[in-house]
C-alpha cells in the first residue's frame, strides 16, 4: 500500500496564494490602465492566461484536498508556435 507524501499545508497555501496575488495585482494594474472608464479591455492572451492560472490553483487545491471534480476537464488545443 503506497502512502502519499505529507504535504506541508503552509508552504503549499504560500505558494499558491502567491499566483493569486500576481494575478489581482495584474487585474487592478490592467483597471488602473483603462484611464477611469466604464470599460475595460483585456488582450485574449490575458484573459487565458488568467483562466490558466485560476485552473492551475484550483487543480493543485483539490489535489490536496482529495476532492476530484464533477465535470471532466476540457482538452486544450495544442498550438504551435512559429518565431
Amino acid at each position: 500500500m503506497e502512502t502519499k507524501p505529507e504535504v506541508n499545508v503552509t508552504k503549499f497555501v504560500g505558494r499558491h496564494l502567491s499566483q493569486l496575488k500576481i494575478l489581482s495585482r495584474l487585474l487592478e494594474h490592467e483597471l488602473e490602465s483603462a484611464k477611469g472608464g466604464r470599460e475595460v479591455t483585456l488582450d485574449r492572451h490575458l484573459v487565458e492566461n488568467v483562466l490558466d492560472t485560476l485552473e492551475i490553483f484550483t487543480d493543485d487545491c483539490e489535489n490536496v484536498s482529495g476532492v476530484s471534480r464533477d465535470r471532466k476537464p476540457e482538452p486544450k488545443p495544442v498550438v504551435a508556435r512559429l518565431n
